[in-house]
């Protein structure tokens, strides 16, 4: 195992290892994010060599420490295809020696298990906002802007601005309204309280005023209703299937793997359901999300004008 788990070997692994002197040192790091998954070995661990040789030793359990992020999932799950490889050459030889893993995850209460319920509460809150955001927005707009309906406007007290705000406005309520009715639903399927945190809440409505400014994106991008709904159709499939909302999706094929760290709602529901697990946001959660925000209302702003009024 020392050459396997070495620091100047790891360059021929698809990850790379660091070694801890001290056990808080490693987990402080964990809950950090700074390391995907920390592995320990007893100390006793070297009795695996007497285990040839005298049958009745007992090999202690590899301790394996991973929290909810994707990332460490992802690295749990290497390493415990490598501890079955172990095990199977040790098989082949002859030998009956068995490699068992103790797992625990980190930021979860022992007495309060991570639930599937709860893995899929950020899910369901994104999918009502990516409903709004790349379904009905960019189609209303487009049908607003092939029918004229901002041009005729000008000649009503109602002016085209303040029309589109009353609009943007009005998708805003539906939102609200239906996460008010999330959360009813959720507190009637006893889904964790940690969802009432003053972070977790802050940082959903951050993720719909990104989501909702991606919508604003695409819809300054298409040129009629019909053009909308497909191509909306396709985003919309896309994303909630390419984003982690029901699956770990970082092992993908790489021909598709692209849009998994293309798109920000990969990174928004992360970021939640490391709030939900008491784990510290990493930078990419809030960096990645902004830039996205920033870009969006830039490009639609910019074509904002041209598009309503037909000056383009």
């Amino acid at each position: 195992f020392d050459d396997v788990f070495s620091p100047s070997e790891s360059n021929h692994i698809p990850f790379k290892v660091v070694e801890y002197d001290s056990f808080e040192k490693g987990l402080r790091n964990l809950k950090k994010s700074e390391v995907s998954a920390f592995v320990v070995f007893p100390e006793n661990f070297n009795l695996l060599n007497l285990k040839f040789l005298i049958k009745t030793i007992e090999i202690p359990d590899i301790k394996v420490y991973y929290t909810n992020d994707s990332a460490s999932m992802y690295a749990r799950d290497i390493f415990e295809v490598f501890l079955d490889e172990m095990n199977i050459m040790m098989y082949t030889r002859g030998e009956e020696v068995k490699l068992a893993v103790n797992e625990e995850i980190i930021g979860i209460k022992q007495s309060e298990p991570y639930r599937y319920r709860d893995f899929l509460f950020p899910a369901i809150i994104l999918m009502s906002v990516l409903t709004v955001a790349v379904f009905n927005m960019p189609i209303y707009f487009s049908y607003y802007v092939e029918k004229g309906v901002f041009k005729r406007l000008n000649s009503t007290p109602i002016k085209g601005n303040e029309y589109f705000f009353s609009f943007l406005l009005s998708h805003l309520i539906l939102l609200l309204l239906s996460l008010i009715v999330l959360y009813i639903e959720a507190y009637l399927f006893d889904v964790s309280p940690d969802i009432y945190k003053p972070e977790f809440i802050a940082y959903s409505g951050f993720s719909i005023l990104v989501i909702l400014s991606v919508g604003l994106l695409l819809s300054s991008l298409y040129k009629n209703m019909g053009s909308a709904e497909a191509i909306s159709q396709v985003i919309y499939q896309a994303t909630i299937f390419l984003s982690g909302f029901y699956f770990e999706v970082t092992n993908t094929p790489w021909f598709i793997r692209w849009y998994v760290y293309f798109n920000p709602v990969t990174y928004l529901v992360d970021g939640m359901r490391k709030l939900m697990t008491g784990n510290v946001l990493v930078p990419v959660n809030i960096i990645v999300p902004v830039i996205w925000m920033v870009a969006s209302i830039l490009i639609f702003s910019m074509s904002y004008k041209g598009m309503v009024y037909c000056e383009k």
